[in-house]
């Protein structure tokens, strides 16, 4: 019986544990990171109203494979990547999570799959909630 106890103390009850934390991890997976809207970042002094905290301009299609990816044009004021903190250059990807929030497609897939939460407002790209 002492040995059953050991058994189940020391080599089942980790493994347990491994596959929970396993099931229940906080990043994002690369499909999920993949289903993001990507952009190309254009610099241009057209800003079209989108809402009373933002200013922004789509050009072009809404796909988003890899053949044609839409143009978003921001603000100078907002044009940097507040993961890396380096302006974005014409032509750099960038991905948009719901919330709006805008990163570097190298910097956000990163974060993502640690955290699956938007560096700036805590909004759960999971969930579909904020965590704050």
């Amino acid at each position: 019986m002492a040995c059953i106890i050991f058994f189940a103390l020391f080599c089942l009850i980790p493994i347990i544990a491994l596959a929970y934390a396993i099931r229940i991890r906080e990043g994002a997976s690369e499909e999920d990171i993949r289903s993001l809207p990507k952009y190309r970042f254009g610099q241009s002094n057209l800003l079209v109203l989108v809402d009373d905290k933002k200013q922004i301009s789509k050009a072009g299609s809404d796909s988003y494979n890899e053949n044609h990816i839409s143009e978003l044009f921001l603000q100078p004021d907002d044009s940097e990547c507040c993961i890396c903190l380096s302006p974005y250059v014409d032509g750099a990807e960038l991905y948009r999570l719901p919330c709006t929030h805008h990163f570097h497609c190298g910097c956000i897939s990163r974060w993502l799959r640690t955290k699956a939460t938007c560096p700036l407002c805590k909004f759960n790209i999971l969930r579909g909630d904020t965590l704050v």
